[in-house]
């Protein structure tokens, strides 16, 4: 190699060697924690009017039950997770799920009062409900996982009675894609 090209060779990667070291300086940012679910609480109405209870209407046979305390008192409440999804007549174990359908969440006092917890139309998805198992000096509360074509959205749902409920919002993702097989209730 000549004495030149080298020359241009050297002061390349020196000056290649400066801007590295003048981008990683002007661009070098402080790692910031992200914050504590706990410390950034948003609480959302996840009951929308457009949807009333809709109690044991027709169409709404898609369901799943289940009991637990979730207001402390020693008596279980009674949770019903339903869709407007009639049963398909040629196979009653499948669901006619459409593009859309309106979900909702009822909890049942002891005493039979009932308390709208969640109602919303999901586009292109499902709702999956939890009990959470509850932590020092709290109650169990339900975690609602709602899935869309979207986003990802869960909420964390403390019930004190009926009628007194307080929902929050843990996380809402936008999604642009997903892969494996489509989510079925």
């Amino acid at each position: 190699m000549k004495r030149q090209q080298l020359i241009w060779l050297i002061s390349g990667w020196v000056l290649a060697g400066i801007l590295g070291i003048m981008l990683w300086i002007g661009y070098r940012q402080d790692a910031v924690e992200p914050p504590r679910l706990s410390e950034r609480t948003e609480y959302v109405n996840l009951v929308d009017p457009n949807y009333p209870a809709a109690a044991d209407e027709p169409g709404w046979d898609y369901r799943q039950e289940v009991e637990a305390d979730l207001d402390g008192d020693g008596s279980l409440e009674h949770i019903l997770v339903t869709a407007r999804a009639e049963r398909s007549p040629a196979n009653p174990n499948e669901y006619l799920w459409d593009d859309g359908q309106p979900w909702q969440v009822m909890v049942t006092s002891p005493e039979g009062e009932k308390t709208l917890v969640y109602s919303r139309w999901v586009q292109i998805g499902q709702l999956r409900v939890l009990v959470g198992e509850p932590q020092e000096n709290e109650r169990p509360h339900l975690i609602i996982l709602e899935l869309t074509g979207a986003n990802v959205s869960m909420y964390k749902v403390g019930y004190n009675g009926p009628g007194q409920t307080n929902a929050e919002s843990l996380i809402e993702v936008p999604i642009i894609n997903q892969a494996g097989p489509a989510l079925l209730p």
